[in-house]
């Protein structure tokens, strides 16, 4: 999902190069058409003022504009922190996990940035399904995220990421970036404990087996049948057709994971059961929701990174719930 990495380098600055993310910006005044005045004036491009204050003087608003291509990125307020780049990012992360870097991701015309890194080791739950400790940075100019530090549990099966809840930190464009050792341990140790507690929930709901029915079921718990919308019962096409899109994402995807991981036998002659575990399970509606559903079913750039930008403000209702109701058992 993070999509852009450079194989020769793990140098973030490096990474960030290939992805196209160390592009410069300008902030120029936000002006509006004008306006023609009492005695019939008409003055173009009219520039608001703040009228008083310690900014007094200066443009009310202003844009974050790209050096090479001119495309806005941001409208801010005339006293937005100003940054000539999003290299700060990757000269932080450099400074705290030197060549760690894993991938860059560059949204859109670049109005956001996400940067992951790899730290510790990775850690095999058994049968060769392993999972890698990383922290994620992300910035951006069109104002919907700060910069910010989360953990990072990346699975290399089926490539879900699991972020944390919230950020281990978050900083301003001005914050002055003098990182302590203190600092990059906390970010460490938080990073580290969050990769341990999934290896024990995986380690925990592996040992319990899980049917094909037991996930037919689930799935039909975690998606139910829309409500109907008159008295008779009827349901919208449209909503059942999104309910089944879900469901058949999460089968098609539970038997993936059950092929590689778990027990595939024929009923008869056409058909074939797939049994597996809770671990299985839950991989099988987080890595649908993540790589499909909140995709939108589109395997473009933009389709990931809409299911990113989920991920990361917590938009996984369908894998929590599962998680709820395989932990109870």
């Amino acid at each position: 999902m993070l999509n852009q990495r450079d194989e020769d380098s793990s140098n973030a600055l490096a990474v960030m190069e290939k992805a196209g993310a160390l592009f410069n910006v300008y902030y120029p005044p936000a002006a509006y058409k004008g306006y023609a005045d009492d005695f019939g004036q008409y003055e173009a491009n009219k520039v608001p003022l703040v009228e008083s204050g310690k900014h007094e003087g200066s443009s009310l608003y202003k844009w974050v504009v790209r050096n090479d291509t001119n495309e806005a990125l941001g409208l801010h307020s005339g006293s937005y922190a100003e940054t000539d780049s999003y290299r700060y990012v990757g000269e932080m992360a450099e400074r705290l996990f030197p060549n760690s870097t894993e991938s860059c991701t560059l949204f859109g015309k670049g109005e956001r940035m996400a940067l992951a890194q790899n730290i510790g080791e990775p850690i095999d739950l058994g049968d060769g399904d392993i999972i890698k400790p990383q922290v994620m940075w992300i910035s951006s100019y069109n104002g919907q995220w700060s910069t910010s530090v989360y953990h990072l549990t990346h699975r290399w099966f089926c490539m879900n990421q699991l972020a944390g809840a919230a950020p281990i930190f978050s900083v301003k464009h001005t914050t002055n970036h003098n990182f302590t050792f203190e600092q990059r341990s906390n970010i460490l140790l938080e990073a580290m404990e969050h990769a341990q507690v999934v290896a024990r929930m995986a380690r925990t709901l592996k040992d319990q087996a899980f049917t094909d029915a037991q996930f037919e079921h689930l799935i039909k718990q975690v998606v139910p049948l829309p409500k109907p919308f008159n008295e008779v019962g009827d349901i919208h096409a449209i909503a059942e057709k999104r309910m089944k899109e879900n469901r058949d994402a999460m089968q098609l995807t539970w038997r993936t994971e059950c092929t590689q991981f778990g027990n595939v036998y024929r009923i008869d002659q056409t058909t074939e059961a797939f049994d597996g575990n809770r671990w299985l399970a839950y991989n099988a509606v987080q890595g649908a929701e993540q790589h499909n559903i909140n995709a939108r079913f589109n395997t473009s750039d933009v389709g990931k990174q809409r299911s990113m930008t989920k991920m990361i403000s917590g938009g996984t209702p369908f894998a929590s719930r599962a998680l709820d109701l395989l932990r109870v058992g």
